[in-house]
């Protein structure tokens, strides 16, 4: 790095060489002015070159949005969030936040780039695909865009936050898939002696995201006291499965397990015991509960959507995501009286509120029957109007 410095009118001054630009390969420099003489310009200038140097000095003056976005992404979000956030945040920010506005510089963003941004995205922001993305995934981006820049505005690089002024595609609340508790009899019973068999009875028992059903180890199961302790799950980044912290904290949790369950998971864990003996220590070395039976590596989803939707057709059942069975049991235990708090421990939803949130349909329909139970009492037989 060079810099020198020079006289203006009765005032020292000095000029420094900056890395050049990222994207047009451009020459940047940086002056320094209002010194009293010479040396003490001299001075400054050493200092700076040495901040330069170590990369204590960041110029956000004609910092771009490209710019700003990989020191955001380097300096916070690598270190402030979880890693699988990280990485979707750098897949967002390079495929569709960068080519979009990153030649902008960032004091110049305005409202109405985001907006344009994002209806542009609707239209043609599919990547392996024709058209846009979902209006769900625009509001993700959205929030992410909001937090960086919200960041800019803490560390005094821009005066405003103007994703505050965007306004969002509406997203439509699409209705909930479940099973009746008969339809879930028949699903358990196509299952048994097929591969998912032990993966759907979690799913149908316990309440269990997928991520964490897949991610359970052995350890993390008592079958004498019928626990299950949920503190960790499988996800994929890059390519490649890891064992990561639940979701949120409150997603850690220890849940009951259905007495019906643990002959099963006996039998299963036996099983995966003779395989291991016969496959040897390299087999589900993570000592998965769910697992590929063939050579014990974490299942991929795509398969499993395969495999599922096989035993759905065979149960003469509609065609449903593990998920949905997630919140079949969260609707069969609400339709069976059991209180909204427990539901929400049981799901490892952070409050009530997104639990009663998520499951309107049912709590208006215990609404309904607590009106009645009312009646019942004030307006009786005697009573009736």
């Amino acid at each position: 790095m060079k810099g020198h410095v020079r006289k203006r009118g009765d005032k020292w001054c000095f000029v420094v060489e900056l890395p050049r630009d990222e994207v047009t390969g451009k020459r940047r420099q940086k002056w320094f002015s209002g010194f009293n003489t010479k040396k003490e310009a001299q001075q400054a200038m050493i200092e700076k070159l040495r901040e330069i140097q170590t990369g204590l000095l960041v110029d956000t003056t004609d910092m771009t949005v490209t710019e700003y976005m990989h020191y955001w992404l380097e300096n916070y979000a690598k270190t402030s969030t979880r890693h699988t956030t990280y990485r979707i945040y750098v897949q967002r920010a390079n495929r569709y936040i960068i080519p979009s506005i990153g030649r902008l510089k960032l004091k110049d963003l305005k409202t109405m780039h985001l907006q344009k941004m994002y209806a542009d995205l609707l239209k043609n922001g599919a990547t392996y695909r024709t058209g846009g993305i979902s209006p769900m995934s625009v509001r993700h981006i959205h929030g992410m865009v909001h937090r960086a820049l919200q960041n800019a505005v803490r560390w005094q690089i821009i005066p405003r936050n103007v994703a505050q002024m965007v306004e969002l595609p509406r997203v439509e609340k699409k209705e909930t898939l479940v099973l009746t508790k008969e339809q879930v009899q028949q699903l358990v019973t196509a299952a048994n002696g097929e591969e998912l068999y032990i993966l759907i009875l979690l799913a149908v028992t316990t309440g269990m995201r997928y991520a964490e059903i897949v991610g359970l180890s052995w350890k993390d199961i008592d079958l004498d006291k019928q626990t299950i302790h949920v503190r960790q799950q499988l996800v994929r980044t890059k390519g490649e499965y890891r064992l990561t912290e639940p979701k949120t904290k409150s997603s850690e949790r220890i849940i009951s397990l259905s007495e019906s369950l643990v002959t099963p998971l006996r039998r299963h864990k036996a099983e995966q015991a003779q395989k291991k003996l016969l496959i040897g220590p390299s087999y589900n070395i993570d000592g998965l509960v769910c697992c590929r039976p063939e050579d014990g590596q974490p299942y991929s989803s795509t398969p499993v959507r395969r495999k599922l939707r096989r035993i759905l057709e065979k149960a003469g059942l509609p065609d449903i995501r593990i998920h949905d069975l997630r919140h079949t049991v969260a609707t069969l235990l609400l339709e069976q009286g059991v209180h909204p708090k427990v539901v929400s421990e049981l799901l490892g939803h952070a409050n009530i509120g997104i639990t009663l949130d998520r499951y309107s349909h049912v709590s208006m329909t215990m609404q309904k029957e607590a009106v009645d139970s009312l009646e019942s009492v004030i307006f009786n037989s005697k009573n009736a109007l």
